[in-house]
């Protein structure tokens, strides 16, 4: 399973968070191939209002004994089963 991390910018008046401002994600890509995926990364962001989409860093989660965190753990299992899963992080960058 492939992890990225990055950031986006939020661009959208309604929801949880601000519109423009930046969060920190961490999304688990079914498919290890980044480059075959990218259209279909920003797309899924896009439709849940991100955009300005920097990735910073992928890597590869062989199982997931790997992750420790419960959230994480979460998305990797949903990844498993919908190609796609992304955890935004609250902070505001």
């Amino acid at each position: 399973m492939l992890i990225l991390n990055g950031s986006a910018e939020f661009m959208s008046a309604e929801g949880e968070h601000n519109l423009g401002d930046r969060h920190t994600f961490n999304m688990f890509v079914k498919n290890d191939n980044l480059t075959a995926k990218l259209d279909e990364i920003e797309a899924y962001l896009v439709a849940r209002n991100w955009d300005n989409i920097e990735i910073t860093d992928n890597g590869l989660v062989e199982n997931i004994e790997e992750i420790q965190h419960e959230t994480l753990i979460a998305a990797f299992k949903k990844a498993q089963h919908e190609e796609l899963a992304v955890v935004i992080h609250n902070t505001a960058m």
